[in-house]
């Protein structure tokens, strides 16, 4: 199920580049299995000619079972980690990718906020390629990687890519996280990514479609979560999933279906008609 579009300003300009998001967008929170209308739909847009990115809160790590489902080979870039990590594809078993870009910060003030407002929170800085430093075990799934468990002296004792803090309600003080000088990004009631104030998914996007001279009106992404907001707002095309939260919905120019709808594989068989005419089922998202 795909919506009608809003009118656009280059009618008929090929898409070159869509930013893809994995959880809640072509895979299930925490898991690897994509549908095979999805894949197809992947494969058809590749075969079109159209770069395709995943463009993920996942950690590096986390994108490459997924990666290589969809049949994204040596060269293929991503973005990770909320925009913090840029990295391609280098098809070597023992050195799956390399880093294009690392963006670096200081978690300590904010994992100092975070024990404030709930002193039993769980924390986890990110090490690239490797896994996570913990003040203790995260739930199975819920971080890719090996864990390590350190005192939180050493927890944030380095600078790094991406911090998460896991806790009941621990959304809500998002905002004072983010006032202390980050992005705090809340992903569910009970966790917020935090990254490098001014990061996010669309900064690198756009990082990105200049360093390939790819104008701004031939671009597409396809989300479901907060942290795609900024991203829809940015691209030409932009699909929100239909069990996504109004904001989200507000931010597109598309609805699709949802993920057992298989709504992004509706999205990208849009991208990959000459007309850009939406797939019959597909409604029109409220302007932004």
């Amino acid at each position: 199920m795909l919506t009608t579009p809003h009118e656009s300003t280059t009618p008929g300009r090929p898409v070159k580049v869509v930013f893809l998001d994995y959880d809640g967008t072509i895979v299930r929170e925490g898991d690897d299995i994509v549908p095979e209308p999805v894949r197809n739909a992947v494969a058809r847009t590749i075969a079109k000619g159209i770069k395709v990115v995943p463009c993920t809160g996942r950690s590096a790590l986390g994108i490459l079972p997924v990666a290589e489902v969809l049949g994204l080979g040596k060269g293929s870039v991503f973005i990770a980690s909320n925009g913090a990590i840029t990295g391609e594809l280098t098809g070597k078993r023992h050195r799956p990718f390399d880093v294009v870009r690392k963006r670096v910060f200081d978690p300590w003030a904010a994992l100092t906020v975070a024990m404030a407002v709930e002193p039993q929170v769980s924390m986890a800085v990110e090490q690239v390629g490797v896994g996570w430093r913990v003040n203790k075990p995260f739930p199975m799934g819920r971080l890719r990687g090996l864990q390590h468990i350190v005192d939180e002296r050493v927890l944030w004792s380095e600078h790094t890519t991406r911090a998460v803090v896991h806790a009941p309600g621990i959304a809500a003080y998002a905002p004072q996280i983010e006032g202390a000088g980050f992005t705090a990004t809340p992903t569910a009631d009970d966790w917020i990514d935090v990254t490098q104030r001014g990061l996010s998914k669309a900064t690198e996007a756009d990082a990105l479609r200049r360093r390939w001279g790819i104008h701004p009106d031939d671009t597409a992404a396809i989300g479901d979560g907060r942290n795609d907001i900024q991203l829809l707002h940015q691209v030409q095309h932009a699909f929100a999933m239909g069990h996504s939260a109004q904001a989200v919905k507000d931010a597109a120019d598309y609805i699709t279906g949802t993920l057992d709808h298989h709504g992004a594989a509706s999205a990208l068989n849009t991208l990959t008609l000459s007309t850009r005419k939406p797939e019959p089922a597909m409604t029109k998202a409220g302007a932004r």
